[in-house]
């Protein structure tokens, strides 16, 4: 098969994930592209060629989206289907679960109560009232036993991003619940710094501020904001810190980053497991 088009404005990080998505389509699926070749084709995408065929992964995809949607479905390079690829079967399997989530992100959980993708709490007026979600939430008990939400949010290529409008309005209004859940918070050295609104800080603030909110409204006892992204993806590997370094001692370690590479490398567990571990290096790993 062809490996297709590819698209000479992408960053250099952005080009090579292109590629190989694009080697992927054409060498390990055999099928055909459309535009770009890391597009699939609306045949083949409706038949989820873009997710794993086993350990959740379909199902838990069709249950939250029960209909096709072409930018989700088709494009290999974007990182919407990610989450159900990478995190679904920690449903499947909450043992071995546990295990990962400590060594992955060094958390010790005693047991998991679920984990769900796309999620947001509701009614949303009750929170930050917009459409923040978390791409995967997962709840644990703490080896504590506190009630412990994870937030993470799955990036690939995608870096910074324009504001919205009605996301404009909230951080320009420093009366909003965003900048009422940061002061309400004290998990921020200066919580009104405008700096948290900037195109690169915006999402992870969001995301964090989400998980704050819960702890605020007593849903849970503790959060912790996780950005799961490439090692190559060298956005992150600054923002993340820059954002952290604006954060109080004790909520520092409530927000970090973690690579794919990373999280591959600690999943263990049954020969179910290490067939998806092997999947997911092969697809994602470059």
């Amino acid at each position: 098969m062809d490996i297709g088009n590819q698209y000479a404005p992408d960053d250099q990080f952005k080009a090579v994930a292109r590629l190989h998505q694009s080697k992927y389509r054409a060498e390990v699926l055999g099928v055909d592209f459309n535009e770009y070749g890391n597009r699939l084709c609306d045949d083949d995408a409706e038949a989820l060629l873009n997710y794993y065929d086993q350990l959740n992964c379909r199902a838990m995809l069709r249950a939250h989206y029960p209909n096709y949607a072409k930018r989700r479905d088709a494009d290999m390079l974007r990182s919407e289907h990610i989450p159900f690829n990478l995190l679904a079967p920690l449903d499947i399997d909450k043992e071995s679960a546990v295990k990962i989530l400590e060594r992955a992100f060094g958390i010790e959980c005693a047991e998991i109560h679920c984990v769900k993708m796309e999620y947001a709490p509701a009614p949303k007026g009750n929170y930050l009232n917009d459409g923040t979600a978390f791409d995967t939430y997962i709840e644990v008990v703490t080896a504590g036993g506190k009630r412990c939400g994870i937030g993470i949010e799955v990036k690939y290529t995608e870096q910074a991003y324009t504001i919205g409008k009605s996301e404009k309005l909230n951080v320009e209004d420093h009366n909003s619940l965003y900048w009422q859940t940061a002061r309400a918070s004290g998990c921020f050295i200066n919580p009104d710094d405008p700096i948290f609104g900037s195109d690169a800080l915006r999402q992870i603030w969001r995301n964090h501020l989400l998980g704050l909110s819960m702890i605020h409204r007593e849903d849970i006892d503790e959060f912790y904001s996780i950005t799961l992204f490439p090692n190559g993806n060298t956005h992150f590997h600054k923002e993340l810190p820059r954002y952290r370094a604006m954060l109080t001692d004790k909520e520092r370690d409530h927000v970090f980053g973690c690579t794919f590479e990373k999280f591959i490398a600690s999943i263990d567990g049954s020969s179910d497991f290490l067939a998806w571990k092997e999947w997911l290096e092969h697809r994602y790993v470059v």
